[in-house]
Order: C-alpha cells, then sequence, then structure tokens
C-alpha cells in the first residue's frame, strides 16, 4: 500500500467527485449506472482513511490526524466507539480545542439496539451532505457500517453496490454486518442479493488509490476478481482482494 508524507495532500487533490445518476435501490435498471469513486489514502499516520464527497470514514485518529482532517476543512468529528475504550488521549477535549466539534455515538456490535442508532446517523449525514464530516471507530469496521446504510437509504444507491464500497471503506466485522444488514432489512432493503455482481477498478494515483465501483450488467463477467485491464495503472479486481 502506498504511503505519502501529509505536505502531497490538499484539498484540490482530496477532491472526491460522485460521478453518474445515483439509481434506486427498487428500480436500479431504470437509472443510469452509477460509479463510485472512492479514494483510499494514508496520509499521516493512519492506515485505513478512505473518501467519499464531504464523508471522510477512518480508523482511530491520533492528535496530529485530528489537526490533518481539521486542516482539511472537517468540522464534526463523529467517534464510534464505546466509552471504555481507550483512545490514548482526550479525543473530546482535543477535537474542540482544535476548533471541530465531537459527538460520541458509541456502536456496540454486540447489543442489537440499531433502530434509533443509524437513523439518527444518517439524519446528521443528511443533515451535513455539504460539509466535511469525519466517522471514525478503533477500525473503520463501525464507520463504514453507518455509511452504508447512509448509501443504500438516503442516496438510493443499490445494495450491492453500497454493500462492496463498504467493504473497501473497512466494513469486516461478520457482527457488524450483522446489524447493519439486520437493519436494512427492517427497512425494506432486499440484502439476498449476489454481493459479487459489481465491477472494481482499482486505479493508483500519485497519492491515493481511486476505486471505481459499479453494477456488473455482465453475469459471466468479472467473476475471478484477478484479471487486468489493458492499462498498467489500474486493474479490476474483488472487493476481497482489492484491498489486499
Amino acid at each position: 500500500m502506498i504511503h505519502f508524507p501529509i505536505h502531497r495532500l490538499g484539498p484540490l487533490v482530496l477532491a472526491c467527485v460522485l460521478s453518474g445518476a445515483i439509481c434506486g435501490c427498487s428500480q436500479p435498471r431504470a437509472s443510469k449506472v452509477p460509479v463510485t469513486k472512492i479514494q483510499f489514502l494514508e496520509a499521516n499516520d493512519m492506515q485505513q482513511l478512505s473518501h467519499v464527497g464531504n464523508i471522510w470514514i477512518s480508523e482511530q485518529p491520533s492528535e496530529s490526524d485530528l489537526i490533518w482532517m481539521r486542516d482539511n476543512y472537517v468540522s464534526l468529528v463523529i467517534d464510534t466507539r464505546t466509552r471504555d475504550e481507550d483512545r490514548g488521549f482526550d479525543e473530546r477535549a482535543y477535537v474542540v480545542s482544535s476548533g471541530m466539534k465531537y459527538r460520541s455515538r458509541p456502536l456496540d456490535i454486540s447489543q442489537d439496539f440499531t433502530i434509533g442508532y443509524f437513523g439518527e446517523l444518517r439524519a446528521t449525514l443528511r443533515s451535513r451532505k455539504d460539509v466535511p464530516t469525519l466517522i471514525h471507530g478503533e477500525s473503520a469496521d463501525r464507520p463504514a457500517a453507518v455509511w452504508l446504510t447512509y448509501r443504500v437509504l438516503d442516496e438510493k444507491v443499490p445494495y450491492v453496490q453500497a454493500f462492496n464500497e463498504a467493504k473497501l471503506a473497512g466494513l469486516e466485522n461478520e457482527a457488524t454486518i450483522r446489524l447493519v444488514n439486520q437493519y436494512l432489512l427492517e427497512n425494506g432493503v432486499d440484502i439476498s442479493v449476489d454481493t459479487g455482481n459489481v465491477v472494481i477498478e482499482a486505479v493508483d494515483g500519485p497519492d491515493e488509490i481511486i476505486y471505481n465501483v459499479s453494477p456488473d450488467d455482465s453475469k459471466d463477467s468479472g467473476s475471478s476478481g484477478g484479471s487486468t485491464s489493458g492499462s498498467s495503472s489500474s486493474d479490476t479486481r474483488t472487493t476481497e482482494s482489492v484491498r489486499d
């Protein structure tokens, strides 16, 4: 994985575009096929950091990471870790003293209380769609789950595509996947679809890897996940292999 110094990243480099129309979950074939561009970065001390639009998804940031996020216009930090998890510093105090807002929204994946939890955070993301926001956990697993619910229910991205996007962003724990799928199922989302029916193209940039995710209209193509395109700077891979 590429590691690069902080000074090479500026707001222009970090601009991430969602191109194409976002189609509805119930009628994906009636709309244009969306292509999602996800930037996966290794910036400062963070090894898990993804950027889509104005939403940042990451592992636990350090003090210097938080300053880096502030300098990239993040104004709200949402912490999905429980209060008894050790962060190594007083994160709330540090975030506030750095000029950002801090919200503790712990997600305990051992508990089934997701209806109100995900609904509240979806409302926050809707209200801040034009404002940079960081969601983090110990790893990127829990924040990616939050983002998945927002992608499917609010941005109307088909589940098969959004699920793979979330896995690229860090969703991996089976218990977390069970909780988020339970919530989506309760909200009328068909989660029984083949989640392998997507095309993921990874393009290596100078300072990041950009993943282009789109539904696979061909049932027979992309099944091996290891084929490469003609370009040396991009290739199509499966979600499981693309981040290895």
